[in-house]
């Protein structure tokens, strides 16, 4: 159980320094004073300590007393089961918070993580908390007039029962993971059904492939050739005439006489014959000089002087012609012999000039040639035969080759479907037996689902304990409206729906006068933090009635005292004026702008 202690604040909305209040003091204590003066500012200053927020949506700005200027801070002890807390909270130019266990300060770095770490102490969230610590004429108890979905959440957050929404959220996910999972499953099922049905072999034999022609390279090469030669054929036609007279002019050459002379005849040199020549004719002219020399000679010696006889001289002459007439016979000789070698050097020369125009001759004519020119007419024709023949060559071979893609594809597609059905066969019967288990699981989920979600146990459990919280609030409500009117609650589905009655009458909650709705929603509340007592972590020892006697008569009023001092509570009735002389009384005061409080 949470028991709120001693509230200690300073500075906050309108109130100064040094305020305090012992909130274990007296089970029921009266809090007096006009408007304006503060009253209800007490449980929003508990609501900030505990929660940095407060239930009217007041910004931190406006907290602190606009008239003196300053921050404000706020201190609060309590308890909770065996420990002892203090909140401290200051905000002057940034907020500040200390969180004390036992004497141990346990904040964390940031005041968002020391917050976070007092919701976990307290275990009560904040709407939950401003619902049954504190309601007043405007606000009304929320739960009487939430629609009937949020009520049943109301209670299902009150009354703890959190861990059994916990658990049907884990069920619900690990459920629709299931699901996810049994569809995925069911999906590969059915794409392996598909394709097992789509793949129905009608033949499983493996064709062989068909012989592929062979391709007509030499033939294509000839077409080339002699789509050049048709292209060329005027100077190919003047080649094969120049080809004609090589051949002609090679048949005219007397090639074997050539040959015979050469074999019987060899070239000869005259240059030492002709250096012989030139040395008989340099005698020859020397004795025909010395002889006329001789012969124009006196008998008298020129070099001398001397008498030459005639007959020496003679003799000299005759020796000299005899010499010359020598030289003259040896250069005829020589001459011929010289004249004779020219003949045969000329011939052998002449054979050797035409072994070598039949040689060139015989290398200018090309074999490859034909000796008839070429008819254009003929060489267009051969070149559609080739075309045509190369045409339907390559028709045949496209036409084998497109049923041999077919062959191929059945083969493959047989072999593929043959090993691949065996497999997916293989996986579908284990995707089955997966399914099967899996839709198990799901349906087990499925009913742990159902069992924790709000028509579940949930709805059960709320339904007994609806019960019991009608019997206390019909209770509550018997002795404030002199058992005018009663309360029933009706669960059904995952609603809670709310009905009463006026002397056995049945009627709308909208319908009921101020009063009236305070009778029902009092006695409702005190009848939630009893059962909570009973049930519920959500134990707080501290309500905040204000301005709920307003509405009641005198009657009323007195039933209502007498009802929580009956109550294991310390409950804070704020009003204007009204005052019971058997209850504690704390005044709030209200002077310069600065709001106090009078313990009366």
């Amino acid at each position: 159980m949470i028991i709120l202690k001693t509230l200690k604040w300073d500075n906050c909305f309108s109130y100064g320094e040094d305020n305090c209040i012992d909130l274990t003091d007296s089970k029921l204590v009266q809090i007096t004073g006009t408007n304006g003066v503060g009253k209800s500012s007490i449980p929003l200053i508990i609501e900030e300590v505990l929660y940095n927020k407060n239930s009217k949506g007041i910004k931190k700005a406006d907290i602190a007393n606009r008239n003196l200027a300053k921050g404000y801070s706020i201190v609060l002890d309590f308890s909770k089961d065996a420990d002892e807390y203090t909140v401290q909270v200051t905000r002057n130019a940034q907020a500040r918070i200390k969180l004390y266990k036992n004497g141990e300060d346990i904040s964390s770095h940031t005041a968002t993580n020391t917050y976070k770490t007092l919701q976990e102490i307290l275990g009560v969230e904040f709407k939950t908390f401003s619902q049954i610590v504190y309601q007043n004429t405007n606000t009304s108890l929320q739960f009487l007039t939430a629609t009937d979905t949020n009520r049943k959440k109301f209670l299902i957050e009150l009354l703890n029962l959190d861990n059994y929404m916990e658990l049907f959220e884990m069920f619900k996910t690990v459920s629709k993971t299931s699901n996810d999972e049994l569809s995925r499953i069911q999906g590969k099922c059915e794409t392996n059904e598909k394709w097992l049905e789509n793949n129905k072999l009608e033949n499983t034999k493996v064709l062989p492939l068909l012989e592929i022609p062979e391709s007509m390279e030499e033939t294509e090469k000839d077409l080339r050739s002699l789509l050049v030669e048709i292209k060329n054929i005027s100077e190919s036609n003047k080649k094969i005439a120049r080809n004609n007279e090589y051949k002609e002019r090679l048949i005219n050459i007397n090639l074997e006489l050539a040959k015979s002379i050469l074999a019987s005849k060899q070239e000869q040199p005259l240059e030492e014959k002709q250096r012989y020549i030139g040395s008989l004719k340099s005698d020859i002219s020397k004795l025909k000089a010395s002889i006329n020399k001789m012969q124009s000679l006196g008998n008298v010696c020129h070099t001398c002087e001397q008498d030459i006889e005639e007959t020496f001289k003679r003799g000299l002459i005759d020796a000299e012609q005899k010499e010359l007439q020598v030289k003259t016979d040896a250069l005829i000789e020589i001459e011929k012999e010289i004249n004779r070698i020219k003949i045969d050097n000329a011939e052998v020369s002449k054979s050797k000039k035409v072994i070598k125009e039949w040689e060139d001759t015989y290398r200018s004519i090309d074999k490859e040639l034909p000796s008839e020119v070429l008819n254009k007419t003929d060489l267009e024709q051969q070149a559609n035969e080739l075309e045509n023949k190369i045409k339907e060559r390559r028709q045949e071979i496209t036409k084998v080759t497109a049923e041999n893609q077919k062959i191929t594809s059945h083969n493959m597609r047989v072999e593929l479907i043959e090993t691949q059905g065996e497999e997916i066969k293989t996986t579908l019967k284990e995707l089955a037996q997966e399914r099967e288990e899996l839709k198990e699981v799901v349906a087990n989920y499925e009913v742990l689902k159902k069992a924790f979600s709000t028509n579940g146990l949930v709805a059960y459990k709320i339904e007994n304990l609806v019960k019991e919280l009608e019997e206390l609030t019909n209770q509550y409500l018997v002795e404030l409206s002199d058992g005018r009117f009663t309360l029933q609650f009706v669960v059904s589905n995952d609603k809670l729906n709310v009905e009463i009655t006026d002397n056995g009458k049945v009627v709308d909650i909208s319908a009921l006068s101020s009063g009236e709705l305070a009778r029902v929603n009092t006695s409702t509340l005190i009848a939630i933090r009893k059962l909570m007592s009973s049930i519920s972590k959500s134990q707080i020892n501290v309500l905040f009635l204000d301005e709920v006697i307003n509405v009641l008569d005198e009657a009323g009023k007195e039933k209502l005292v007498e009802v929580l001092l009956e109550e294991e509570l310390n409950t804070y009735l704020v009003s204007h004026g009204w005052t019971h002389p058997l209850l504690e009384k704390i005044e709030v005061v209200k002077e310069a702008n600065i709001s106090r409080l009078e313990v009366a």
